[in-house]
């Protein structure tokens, strides 16, 4: 198969999740099965090792970003799902919450010294994984408030890969500007099915 043709059904493979997980947005559903689809989608059209979403937990005096789900090929038993960190620079999931930026990461281990955020390594230690480039963008509600992150970790050469140390510079490569509006159009749906909860939640208060 040619480069043109593996593009084009790239594209029709993009297409069509959007497609689907759009229509998905408009029937009933549970919130966490529709994070962790729109995740594993995202991860599948990206070629990305791992990935999370997480979301803002505003209802303490320090907000804390939490995992509401997340995925790893290389090591899918292991789960963060309930880890949490403070909303602030010492993560890039904290910093992006707190900006409102897209951080595209070619190599988390090469950040230059003066760079406002840093990776949390106690992230990677808890589960014993490598990460190199990292996708990280803001999920916005209708008004522009941040109301979560959506991150993607290690976009692979091979989607069958298992990353491990001896071979991580060798698979592993950045995210391109495709990738990121690709995912920025996924943060867009989540921040729809967030908003959709929330309003159904009110409805039968």
């Amino acid at each position: 198969m040619n480069s043109l043709q593996t593009e084009i059904n790239r594209l029709e493979l993009t297409v069509n999740t959007l497609l689907m997980l759009t229509n998905f947005v408009s029937k009933k559903y549970e919130v966490r099965d529709f994070l962790s689809l729109v995740l594993s989608k995202a991860r599948l059209l990206t070629q990305s090792d791992a990935g999370s979403v997480y979301l803002i937990d505003r209802e303490d005096k320090i907000p804390y970003i939490c995992f509401a789900v997340s995925q790893n090929s290389s090591y899918p038993e292991k789960s963060l799902d309930h880890f949490a960190v403070p909303v602030n620079q010492e993560s890039l999931v904290g910093y992006v919450a707190i900006t409102g930026e897209t951080l595209n990461i070619p190599d988390v281990e090469d950040l230059p010294p003066d760079a406002p955020y840093r990776h949390k390594k106690t992230i990677d230690s808890d589960i014993d994984y490598i990460s190199r480039s990292i996708l990280t963008l803001p999920i916005c509600s209708s008004t522009g408030e941040v109301v979560g992150v959506i991150q993607l970790i290690n976009r692979k050469t091979d989607p069958d890969i298992v990353i491990e140390i001896t071979n991580i510079l060798d698979v592993v490569r950045p995210y391109n500007d495709s990738d990121v509006e690709l995912l920025r159009s996924l943060a867009s749906l989540i921040a729809v099915a967030l908003e959709r909860q929330q309003l159904q939640s009110k409805i039968y208060e």
